[in-house]
C-alpha cells in the first residue's frame, strides 16, 4: 500500500475554533478507546486504520488528555533516585514510578517500562525552575518533568507497570535539550544514550519485586532512536544486563539504522509514526523494517503509520512548525497532536503489552 504524501505537499492545517473543540471533545473520550480490549498484534504492516470516534461529550464538558487518569484513580508513586556512574559516564539522574499498594494485584513480580525521553529532554525547564527549592519538589519529584512522560507514567502503572525515566541530558548540563544542536555535532549520541539504557536497565535488575523476564524499552524521536541502537542484535551485549522482553519506538528516525547494513532486531518491536512526519519520515521506518525482514525472516517487528500524523501525535499540543531544530534548519518541522492517531496508537500499545507473543 502506498505511504501516504510526504508533509511538502500536504501543509498542516490552520487549527480553526471548531478544529479546537473537536480535538479536545476526541481527546476527552479517548482513554474510554483506549482501554477497550483489541486483539493481539499481529506482525503485519500496514498503514494503520484511524480508531472510530468516540460518541462526542456535551459542549460544556472540560476537555482532558487521553493519557489524564479517571478522578478515582491513584497516583504512581514517585522517586526521584540516581543509578550509579559508569565508567566515563556521570551518575544519572531518573525518576522511579510505582504502583501504589492497592491499586493493582501485588501476588507477583512488576513488569517494568524502561523509558526515554526525546531530544527537547525530561524535564519541563520552566515549571522545574518554578519548583526549585519549595515543598513542592519534595511532595511529587516528579511534578517538573514534561506533561506527557508524566502522563505515561501513570498511564503505565495504571496498567500494573513499574516505570524508570532515566534522565540523560541534565546530568551533562544539556537540561534545555538538544533538539537544536547539529546531529554530527552532539556529545550526547546514541552511543552514549544507549549506554545509559543498559545502566538503566542494570539499575532496574537490582531493585526488588521486579519481573526482570518481563522488561519493556520505550522511547519517543531520539529516545526512540536510543531504543533502536539498544536493541541492534549486531552489538554485543554486556554481561550482567538484563535482556529486554519487547520494545516500543515512537517516530523515531530511522536513517542511521537504515544505512547500517548489519542491523537485526535483538527483540520484537513495535514501532509507531505519523505518515506526514516530516522530521523522521515514516518512509525511512518502513525501508528498516523491510531491511530487517530480508535478514530475519521471523523478526517480530510490527510497523504502525498513522495517515496524516506528525511527529508527536501522541501529545496534545497544537499543531506548529519548529524553525529551531538542526534536522530542518530554516524550513522548519511540523510538531504537534493528533488526537485520533493518538488513541489508535494507545490501543495498539495496550495490545501490544498485553499480548503474551507480540
Amino acid at each position: 500500500m502506498a505511504l501516504p504524501q510526504p508533509a511538502s505537499a500536504r501543509p498542516p492545517t490552520v487549527p480553526t475554533v471548531v478544529g479546537r473543540w473537536l480535538r479536545g471533545t476526541l481527546a476527552a473520550g479517548a482513554i474510554a478507546i483506549a482501554l477497550m480490549p483489541s486483539a493481539p498484534a499481529q506482525p503485519t504492516v500496514a498503514l494503520a486504520p484511524m480508531a472510530p470516534a468516540a460518541p462526542l461529550p456535551a459542549l460544556s464538558a472540560p476537555a482532558s488528555t487521553p493519557l489524564a487518569m479517571p478522578a478515582t484513580a491513584t497516583e504512581p508513586a514517585t522517586a526521584r533516585v540516581r543509578l550509579p556512574a559508569e565508567p566515563g559516564m556521570p551518575a544519572l539522574t531518573a525518576y522511579w514510578f510505582m504502583p501504589r499498594e492497592g491499586s493493582v494485584a501485588r501476588s507477583q513480580p512488576l513488569p517494568v517500562v524502561v523509558a526515554l525521553h526525546g531530544c527537547g529532554g525530561l524535564v519541563d525547564m520552566k515549571v522545574a525552575a518554578r519548583r526549585a527549592g519549595t515543598i513542592e519538589e519534595v511532595i511529587d519529584p516528579a511534578g517538573g518533568l514534561q506533561t506527557r512522560y508524566r502522563d505515561y507514567a501513570h498511564w503505565l502503572t495504571e496498567r500494573g507497570y513499574a516505570v524508570l525515566m532515566p534522565d540523560s541530558f541534565s546530568p551533562r548540563g544539556k537540561a534545555q535539550g538538544i533538539c537544536t544542536e547539529a546531529l554530527d555535532n552532539r556529545a550526547i549520541d546514541e552511543k552514549t544514550r544507549r549506554a545509559d539504557t543498559l545502566a538503566a536497565l542494570r539499575w532496574v535488575a537490582r531493585q526488588p519485586g521486579i519481573d526482570t523476564r518481563r522488561i519493556v524499552l520505550l522511547g519517543w524521536s531520539n529516545g526512540a532512536q536510543a531504543v533502536l541502537a539498544t536493541i541492534d542484535a549486531s552489538r554485543p551485549w554486556p554481561e550482567g544486563t538484563p535482556t529486554v522482553d519487547r520494545a516500543v519506538a515512537f517516530y523515531p528516525g530511522c536513517k542511521r539504522a537504515v544505512q547500517q547494513h548489519d542491523f537485526r532486531l535483538r527483540t520484537p518491536l513495535l514501532l509507531m509514526i505519523g505518515g506526514a512526519d516530516d522530521w523522521t519520515p515514516a518512509t525511512r521506518c518502513a525501508m528498516l523494517q523491510n531491511a530487517v525482514q530480508s535478514r530475519q525472516p521471523k523478526a517480530r517487528f510490527r510497523l504502525e503509520i498513522y495517515p496524516g500524523a506528525y511527529h508527536g501525535f501522541d501529545g496534545t499540543s497544537e499543531l506548529h512548525v519548529r524553525r529551531d531544530v538542526a534536522a530542518r534548519q530554516g524550513s522548519g518541522v511540523t510538531v504537534g497532536g493528533d488526537a485520533v492517531a493518538r488513541v489508535a496508537a494507545l490501543a495498539q500499545l495496550d495490545s501490544w503489552l498485553a499480548s503474551p507473543d507480540p
